[in-house]
């Protein structure tokens, strides 16, 4: 009998015990799945919102009206001595306006094989004077371009207007205003050589196009190989 009744005791507080883990275990989902969700609703809410406009400086790039051929190579060989010396240079050609690069594309194949005929004769005395006053493996030469301006940021709505107003002025009074012009990405070159060179291709491309067509010729990159260098090592 007491055995009976011990066990029944024993079950009773099992069944409690079990009743309290459960309304324990529900009271913590109550309270904890609101704010499970919540912050979920939150975090969706923040990947939903646009980014923000970075007003930083903007990224060098190269605008439409500039055209970039493939790379132009030749080979120069020195009668006497028979040395070869091979060079490669990029070359790019920027347009005055964005319907200039449809004039300057028409007369590219023209205008490369004009700079052919310029650089064998420039990169031949440049390689005799190479070959005669440096030592073999010394003689390469490599050129890189500055690097090219981010552009300037959008005129704001002010300095548009003050603009106009100015035009306005300028005509009223019978003044022309000279325009500022167009953005360009090239810096200045400081290497005489190179700069020299770019003004010769200029007018060299010039020859083949209509006046107020090509703006600059840039000399972007050049390197070269000597071969019989190599083989002397």
């Amino acid at each position: 009998m007491l055995s009976r009744v011990a066990k029944i005791s024993i079950d009773n507080r099992s069944w409690f015990g079990g009743i309290f883990c459960a309304m324990t275990l529900a009271i913590f989902l109550t309270t904890t799945l609101p704010n499970l969700a919540y912050a979920n609703t939150e975090a969706e809410a923040e990947e939903a919102e646009p980014a923000e406009e970075d007003d930083g400086p903007k990224i060098p790039e190269i605008p439409d009206t500039v055209v970039v051929p493939d790379s132009v190579s030749l080979t120069v060989v020195l009668r006497k001595s028979g040395t070869i010396r091979q060079v490669v240079l990029e070359i790019w050609l920027e347009g005055q306006t964005k319907q200039s690069v449809d004039v300057i594309e028409q007369k590219l194949p023209k205008i490369i094989n004009a700079f052919l005929v310029d650089l064998q004769r420039l990169m031949y005395r440049d390689t005799q004077q190479r070959f005669e006053k440096r030592e073999p493996g010394k003689r390469s030469f490599k050129y890189d371009g500055p690097p090219l301006l981010s552009p300037p940021p959008a005129k704001t709505e002010e300095e548009l207007a003050a603009e106009a107003e100015a035009a306005e002025a300028a005509e009223e009074n019978g003044e022309v205003l000279v325009k500022e012009p167009p953005f360009t990405p090239f810096a200045p070159v400081t290497n005489r050589y190179f700069a020299a060179l770019q003004n010769k291709l200029l007018k060299t491309a010039q020859t083949f196009l209509p006046p107020d067509t090509l703006r600059s010729v840039q000399v972007r990159k050049f390197y070269d190989h000597w071969p019989g260098d190599a083989k002397k090592r």
